[in-house]
């Protein structure tokens, strides 16, 4: 069974790299890291802003002097499989294709190259959350702001695990008044305002999308309220069909679900920026993805083959939609 875990692995990661270095739609971190190569070490270290995701860039200070883009890009595609399949591991010891191919079908190709930052975090907090869901809850933490030191979108998992708290100890009250406070702020202008004011502060790189043209041609292809309508019943799939098997997949199945219940929230509060909001929905459909692969392997189990096929037609369906979206150099590529 190990070899056939070795030629799976092997053979996602050179299909991930090839596809992603072939078109690499976002040029900017070839650009960076050549930029950084013309440069000796001492000078690759101190131009580091090491406010903003220093981690991803000390890793590149470091190899950017020994390797060439195509390579480095590469490893880090390797680095994050492997981590995020570790993690895996430690939850579901013998994980079939059922347990992976949410994540690949659905954030695979889209994070392991086009949003490497991202990948690279989210590869971390996969193991917070592990670590969460078995109680070590002071771990995950510090995990966590390891995460976040490559790609501070991470820190949305703070949330997760600070609803997750609340809702053991307060119960309904918590998502009831999520919600509510989700209607109030999706429909007042608070949130935009404080969101620009927040860029030109740290001068971020989402206000590109934020004003001008890449603003105003955002959901060209109209596709992103199908989206939210998918992130719905990827967390209502969840929600309705898995049953916990132990303690630590009950907390796998909480941490699912309140995160999904946030990214639906986040869709319909930042729905005036596709970029931000559908790339917060993105990272927090990690864990939402780690349990519905348990759900698949579970309805295959019970036989249960007409949820199961609506599921995977589903989600094959998706990753064609948004492959096509991605790569298609014609297109708007965020929607």
């Amino acid at each position: 069974m190990r070899w056939q875990y070795v030629l799976g692995f092997l053979l996602v990661w050179a299909t991930l790299t090839a596809v992603n270095l072939h078109w690499l739609i976002d040029d900017w971190y070839k650009f960076s890291f050549n930029l950084v190569k013309s440069y000796d070490l001492f000078n690759r270290l101190i131009n580091i802003d090491y406010a903003k995701d220093p981690s991803y860039f000390l890793v590149q200070a470091g190899l950017s002097g020994w390797l060439n883009f195509e390579l480095f890009f590469g490893l880090l595609i390797l680095a994050c499989l492997s981590l995020k399949f570790a993690a895996l591991l430690q939850v579901t010891p013998r994980p079939g294709v059922l347990d992976v191919a949410p994540y690949l079908l659905v954030l695979g190709f889209l994070h392991e190259g086009i949003q490497i930052r991202i990948a690279i975090a989210l590869s971390i907090a996969i193991w917070a959350i592990t670590f969460f869901s078995k109680n070590q809850r002071m771990l995950a933490f510090f995990i966590l702001l390891l995460a976040c030191t490559f790609h501070l979108s991470a820190s949305a998992f703070f949330l997760v695990f600070l609803l997750f708290i609340l809702y053991e100890r307060f119960g309904l009250a918590v998502p009831a008044l999520g919600i509510f406070s989700s209607g109030m702020l999706a429909y007042t202008t608070l949130v935009p305002d404080l969101l620009i004011r927040v860029g030109v502060a740290t001068n971020a790189r989402f206000l590109a999308y934020s004003q001008g043209i890449a603003f105003e041609n955002q959901n060209s292809t109209g596709l992103f309220h199908y989206f939210v309508l998918f992130v719905i019943f990827l967390t209502g799939f969840v929600w309705r069909y898995y049953k916990p098997i132990s303690s630590v997949w009950s907390n796998l199945y909480r941490i699912a679900l309140t995160s999904g219940f946030l990214a639906i929230a986040i869709l319909q509060i930042f729905r005036f920026n596709v970029v931000v909001s559908s790339r917060l929905a993105d990272l927090l459909l990690l864990p939402v993805l780690l349990v519905l692969g348990a759900t698949l392997t579970q309805l295959r189990s019970e036989k249960k083959y007409l949820p199961l096929w609506i599921m995977c037609l589903a989600l094959i369906f998706y990753c064609a939609a948004r492959a096509f979206i991605s790569f298609n150099p014609v297109l708007f590529r965020t929607f």
